[in-house]
């Protein structure tokens, strides 16, 4: 990872504090850069119903100068991993292998979760799709990760120019200082495309809900980033050529205690059977049992909808993979699986069907090349392929349409990629 000047550093906390940073931009070697830039940001769990003129100004103004989608559809199931490497790989779970948060694979005992340092480093769960990151470093270009799923990891034997390992703590004010130091380097050795992550919003819809007082001071607090962020690119010189992509991976609904659904002794007569994921998106590993008697079973639980995985319905396009159980089940908005009666599940949850309104999660677009233009429902399958336009390079096979570049682009820029 490329360390940055401690000039950069200065007009980020200049920035930050409210003070003209104009001086201090005159001196950055990336002032006055023709270099396009593109910025993929995350507001992980942030909705669309979020988004306003009052509590995200600074959003709200992006989306009206650009082009905005009603709402963004997830892959399933609609959760974090799964569908960071959606955005960046254009490929669906059941391809990519990021099948959910947690998962087992035959090929190795290790148990893949989110607070695993071990396993989220282990490349092996990551080889089955190329990211954005590796393509274009492929094709010469230069790619910096600011957190981001399976960045930490070489994939196909490259990892990004600049990473991190994922730091929950993190400041906001750190994240922006060390993204524009990247991009205080030389013309040719500054990125052509950066990703940028919060999680403040996800944070606060798990354990507050999502329509709490703690999700709008959320995001207050990440509209905020977005506002420096910007404010940061004009003072430097750099806003003229740069593309924001704002999305969320998820929105998030509300799940009280009483929804909660106690599975723990639905498979009390099949001993081998494991409960392998639970919450709004559940599974089971047979290992051996029987699959019309688990089935039966599972069929007395009720708001839930429990499938073999062969049987998934057609439209999640989800059940091919081997990381996924014998059995996967979908609980109604606002319902949760759990094994464990005494333990108590967050208040807010996603994992429910990516269609659902609450479920949905934001692309707001703003930059030299984008319409001003408010968008229907989009499908994230298709952000890659508009990222693939807008860096003008070639892009991998992927489980997009490409419906979107049309759509979001001015004329001139449609053909610049080929995804």
């Amino acid at each position: 990872m490329r360390s940055f000047s401690t000039s950069a550093l200065l007009v980020a906390v200049s920035c930050w504090g409210g003070l003209s940073c104009a001086a201090l931009a005159q001196a950055n070697p990336a002032a006055n850069t023709t270099k396009p830039l593109v910025i993929l940001v995350s507001l992980d769990g942030f909705k669309p119903a979020y988004v306003s003129e009052t509590e995200t100004p600074h959003l709200f103004h992006l989306a009206q100068q650009g082009s905005q989608a009603k709402g963004l559809i997830s892959a399933f199931p609609s959760l974090t991993f799964p569908n960071h490497v959606t955005l960046v790989t254009g490929q669906t779970p059941d391809h990519h292998g990021i099948v959910n948060n947690t998962m087992t694979d035959p090929a190795t005992t290790q148990r893949f979760t989110l607070g695993s340092r071990e396993a989220v480093e282990n490349p092996m769960w990551w080889q089955e799709a190329r990211p954005l990151w590796v393509t274009l470093r492929q094709q010469g270009k230069i790619a910096s990760t600011l957190f981001w799923p399976g960045s930490e990891t070489p994939i196909q034997g490259m990892m990004p120019n600049d990473w991190l390992r994922y730091n929950h703590d993190m400041t906001h004010q750190a994240r922006l200082e060390t993204l524009l130091g990247w991009l205080s380097r030389a013309e040719a050795q500054r990125p052509d495309f950066v990703t940028l992550y919060f999680s403040d919003v996800d944070s606060a819809g798990h354990s507050a809900g999502p329509d709490s007082e703690a999700v709008r001071s959320a995001t207050r607090k990440v509209d905020q980033a977005i506002g420096h962020l910007v404010a940061a690119l004009k003072q430097r010189g750099e806003w003229t050529q740069t593309t924001l992509v704002i999305v969320s991976d998820h929105g998030m609904a509300l799940s009280p205690p009483e929804k909660v659904i106690q599975a723990k002794t639905a498979l009390a007569a099949f001993p081998d059977a494991r409960w392998e994921w639970l919450g709004a998106t559940a599974g089971v590993r047979l290992n051996g049992e029987s699959t019309q008697g688990v089935m039966t079973a599972l069929s007395k639980l009720s708001n839930v909808a429990c499938w073999p995985k062969a049987s998934i319905p057609k439209r999640f396009r989800f059940g091919s993979h081997r990381r996924i159980p014998d059995i996967v089940c979908l609980s109604d908005v606002g319902y949760s699986v759990s094994d464990n009666p005494e333990r108590k599940g967050p208040l807010g949850q996603h994992g429910y069907d990516p269609e659902l309104t609450d479920m949905h999660g934001i692309l707001i677009v703003s930059g030299p090349r984008i319409r001003q233009t408010q968008l229907g429902l989009v499908n994230n399958l298709d952000v890659y392929g508009l990222l693939v336009n807008l860096l003008k390079i070639e892009g991998e096979k992927n489980d997009g349409e490409n419906t979107l570049s049309p759509l979001v682009l001015e004329p001139a820029s449609v053909a610049g990629g080929m995804p």
